[in-house]
Order: C-alpha cells, then structure tokens, then sequence
C-alpha cells in the first residue's frame, strides 16, 4: 500500500493515507517512501521537528548549493 500525503508548503506534507505505515518506516528506517496524491510524484521523507519533510539526496542538496552560489556570483556584477 502506498504512503500518500500532500503538499503543505514548501517541502512541509501533510499525510492523506496511510499514517501508520509512514510511523512505522520511519520508525524503522528513518525515511518512508510516499507518493503525492496531487502530481503522482514518489519520494522519500523523514520527520523534522515533528513535522514530515522531503529527504532531500546528497546529490540534489549538491545542486541546489551550486546554483546558489552562481545566483549569488552574478548578483554580485
């Protein structure tokens, strides 16, 4: 069954189906696999603060690192 939950704002959810299920993987794994019930798009979350966040991976957290510095370099011309 699919973990399916909603986007509150920014990468904040909130979760439509299947609370036990997110309680018990993150419980056990630490992130859980979910599904937008809006745009169909798949991917994993962990609690922060008690609210459920999007897990963003190494490599994207890379990415959104090197465009703001580009952002901030050509800011700075």
């Amino acid at each position: 069954m699919t973990i399916l939950v909603k986007r509150v704002s920014g990468t904040r959810l909130e979760v439509v189906s299947g609370q036990h299920r997110l309680s018990a993987q993150l419980a056990v794994n630490g992130k859980a696999d979910v599904q937008d019930i809006e745009t169909g798009e798949q991917f994993a979350v962990h609690r922060v603060d008690g609210e459920i966040v999007v897990l963003t991976s190494p490599a994207a957290a890379a990415a959104q690192s090197a465009a703001a510095a580009v952002i901030s370099n050509a800011a700075k011309r």
